[in-house]
């Protein structure tokens, strides 16, 4: 049985977040749910892994069908999620117990969709630097607004774990804005004593909301199995991201009425 609104305090888990940088939501979508996107998964990394063969910044490149994406560091490789099923789904991106987080989050202001990608660390891939999923530290130096104007939600589709290469995050630096420090958080945390660093092991089915501006970082996968997570970013109305999920017009007018709401700002595309 999946979690549910009446499962959940909501309070509790707004303080996580606003103190830890994130918080974590287990048992929300079905593993057999996860597993079918996991197979869909596959084939476009698989088709990203034979075009892309160098490292670069240059942005994704090919069809979000059969697999638009990069390699981002050693083997490990960034994809735009296609708005197709089975990752479109509305039991995913409209989940009532996400929804409700972000509604009390950020009440009375609306958001939207911008987003959908994924990072995934394959056999041999390293660490990845320390970093934000934000230039804001360097944007409004010295300020932490009380609440983020735009978050990442995060599922695993597969159990994670020190032996495929979870997520470790600092807790807390969310409201750490010195410009000085931007650039530079390998060398301070490598050299330093933070205890606190924590390996995100999550089970499969579970969702996790994450601050964009608290430090983290991709780790090793030893496994010879990659360890893919897809993300769906929410933003408040009046934030601009240089970021929109695309998708043809028939589908948009296909979506329910939050749905249509939450991707108002998608790109119409012609998919034959």
């Amino acid at each position: 049985m999946t979690l549910s609104c009446q499962d959940v305090d909501f309070d509790l888990k707004i303080a996580e977040f606003r103190i830890n940088g994130y918080t974590v939501f287990d048992d929300m979508i079905a593993p057999e749910k996860v597993d079918a996107i996991r197979a869909a998964f596959l084939p476009l990394l698989a088709n990203v892994q034979e075009r892309e063969t160098e490292v670069h910044d240059l942005g994704e490149r090919g069809d979000p069908r059969t697999g638009m994406g990069r390699l981002q560091t050693t083997n490990r490789y960034t994809l735009t999620i296609p708005w197709l099923a089975p990752f479109a789904d509305p039991e995913i991106y409209e989940h009532p117990v996400i929804l409700e987080f972000l509604d009390r989050l950020w009440k009375p202001d609306g958001y939207i969709l911008t987003c959908y990608h994924s990072n995934t660390p394959c056999h041999g891939s390293v660490f990845q630097h320390w970093h934000r999923d934000t230039n804001i530290g360097n944007d409004i130096p010295h300020v932490g607004p009380e609440t983020v104007p735009i978050v990442g939600v995060k599922y695993p589709l597969c159990d994670t774990s020190e032996q495929n290469g979870s997520f470790e995050v600092l807790p807390s630096t969310q409201y750490l804005a010195l410009p000085e420090y931007e650039g530079h958080y390998d060398e301070i945390l490598g050299k330093g004593h933070f205890p606190s660093a924590h390996r995100l092991n999550l089970n499969k089915g579970a969702m996790w909301v994450q601050d964009v501006r608290t430090l983290h970082r991709g780790t090793p996968n030893p496994s010879p199995d990659p360890r893919p997570e897809l993300c769906l970013c929410y933003g408040r109305n009046f934030w601009h991201i240089d970021q929109t999920i695309k998708m043809p017009e028939s589908s948009y007018r296909a979506l329910s009425a939050r749905g249509k709401q939450l991707l108002k700002r998608y790109r119409p595309v012609v998919w034959d």
